[in-house]
């Protein structure tokens, strides 16, 4: 699959959303003769280390990258425009998690300074209460590429 690069992969340490170790996505990578591969965990960092270390290793080049969550602009005063959904209540005592923040991929590029602005972002992401949220003021950078999903304006 030379020319072919997966811009969006996850691995385990994407909890409930990824199970592969990043060695493991690199030798399959190599194995089916990419060029580069893209690791872009849920909410974290955390495994890109092992992964660039893995595509040294495995003659692959690696991409980095996170998928966060991003909170919707602020409404302006008197705006009706705001959709509130009702939460559906866990079955069976489960617990619940809350889907309905739309996410985003970010990608660095433009070496060290890509690095430094997904680091930052990241961040800010966790510094939101509960569950990792980018705010809207936060979402800026000049070294990431975004990919945007259908649910996307």
């Amino acid at each position: 699959m030379p020319g072919f690069t997966h811009l969006h992969t996850v691995s385990g340490f994407s909890l409930r959303y990824g199970a592969s170790h990043p060695e493991r996505l690199a030798e399959r990578a190599s194995e089916r003769g990419m060029d580069a591969l893209a690791l872009t965990d849920r909410d974290t960092l955390a495994g890109s280390v092992r992964f660039a270390k893995a595509c040294a290793k495995a003659g692959v080049r690696p991409l980095f990258g996170a998928e966060l969550a991003v909170a919707p602009p602020a409404a302006a005063p008197g705006d009706s425009s705001v959709r509130r959904e009702r939460l559906r209540t866990p079955v069976r005592g489960g617990a619940f998690i809350d889907e309905s923040t739309p996410r985003v991929t970010f990608l660095a590029r433009d070496g060290a300074r890509g690095w430094a602005d997904l680091c930052r972002l990241v961040s800010a992401a966790h510094t939101a209460d509960g569950l990792p949220r980018l705010a809207w003021e936060d979402n800026h950078a000049g070294g990431l590429t975004v990919l945007l999903g259908p649910d996307s304006d």
